[in-house]
């Protein structure tokens, strides 16, 4: 296996995530070492850890139990830094070549096999492309030429700071235009998304130092705890914006021998904190599926579609249902509703969600 990086080098830069349940179930079933160091690398909440959703001024409106999503389906959440899940990634490739600073320009299916060409000039030939390059992907464009995909009203402003005394398990602030997600990475650290409403290109136009000074000043009537958390973010490893967009799902990402996994295939809002988890997912099912039918690229390629794409069409469009923010904060009911993180309720849906196992492939069709 070849993994190509368009960085030149991985580096301790970029913000944080959460894997939920399902996510940890995918890392364990690709490879238990992967479970293993993701949990090491990051924060798992304690069995009565709850994280709370308050309003800017810091009332509590609601809590989610995140301690108890281990025993309620198998596998707990972990909140991470990226850098880390790359780290965590890269260490169990086994004998995977890692090549950095070079892209994907074209490649070739040649029935039996795929070219690659790279912008280094140095050309690969394999059994199969596997398109991971996020909701730009150029991959996709070579693949399906299907546009570009929508922005969907507001950007995210990302970045890490120290854990906030009063929040040591993180806490969802539910703003007027603006909701903050934060949960620790470990270490005393927390990572911090900021979702503003916007006029697409707006916030991506500024330097991340003007950026963290307009966040500021939109909410710096906010409970102080959260307002100083801001301020503390870590200047070296910069904030991260961007604009939020996604896809209409469709049913097939795959094309002879080469297929889409993660944002290229399905881009999602961040409201249901599922992408990377769904990411994980398509790999431990993609994998299994070769395994099983490794003779028939092309078809173990189709299989996989039609297993993932109802899964995930469901998460894309419930993501985008959950994702607006709120321009009338003091609509308590309808904050409670839309709180991105809130697990307390719809037991069914968070059972079909959470409870996730890959399925067991036999070899045929």
């Amino acid at each position: 296996m070849t993994v190509v990086e368009r960085a030149t080098r991985l580096s301790a830069v970029g913000s944080g995530l959460v894997l939920y349940p399902n996510g940890i179930k995918a890392a364990d079933a690709a490879n238990p070492d992967l479970g293993a160091r993701i949990r090491a690398a990051g924060h798992v909440p304690g069995p009565g850890d709850a994280r709370p959703l308050v309003a800017p001024d810091g009332t509590v409106l609601s809590a989610d139990p995140i301690g108890g999503l281990a025993d309620r389906f198998g596998a707990p959440q972990v909140s991470l830094l990226r850098y880390a899940l790359q780290q965590a990634l890269i260490a169990t490739t086994g004998d995977a070549e890692l090549i950095t600073g070079a892209s994907v320009d074209c490649h070739s299916d040649h029935g039996d096999h795929v070219s690659v060409e790279l912008s280094t000039g140095d050309t690969i030939r394999a059994d199969l492309l596997v398109g991971a390059d996020g909701v730009n992907s150029r991959t996709r464009r070579r693949l399906f030429d299907d546009g570009a995909p929508v922005y969907r009203g507001y950007t995210s402003l990302r970045g890490r700071s120290s854990v906030p005394r009063c929040y040591p398990n993180g806490v969802t602030v539910a703003g007027d235009g603006i909701d903050l997600f934060v949960a620790p990475v470990g270490g005393g650290r927390v990572y911090w998304t900021a979702k503003v409403v916007a006029e697409q290109g707006d916030w991506p136009a500024l330097d991340a130092g003007t950026a963290l000074a307009a966040l500021l000043r939109r909410i710096r009537d906010w409970h102080p705890p959260i307002v100083d958390m801001i301020r503390r973010t870590d200047r070296e490893s910069g904030i991260v914006i961007t604009d939020i967009c996604d896809r209409d799902p469709i049913d097939d990402w795959a094309r002879g021998r080469g297929v889409l996994i993660g944002d290229a295939a399905h881009p999602m809002s961040p409201a249901m904190g599922q992408g990377a988890s769904m990411a994980l997912e398509d790999a431990a099912e993609l994998g299994a599926l070769l395994n099983a039918l490794p003779q028939d690229v092309p078809g173990a390629l189709k299989d996989f579609c039609a297993v993932r794409a109802p899964r995930t069409a469901e998460i894309v469009l419930e993501s985008r249902r959950k994702g607006g923010v709120d321009s009338k904060a003091s609509r308590g009911a309808d904050v409670r509703a839309r709180a991105a993180n809130e697990f307390t309720t719809e037991d069914e849906r968070l059972a079909g969600l959470f409870g996730w196992r890959p399925r067991v492939w036999e070899g045929t069709r």
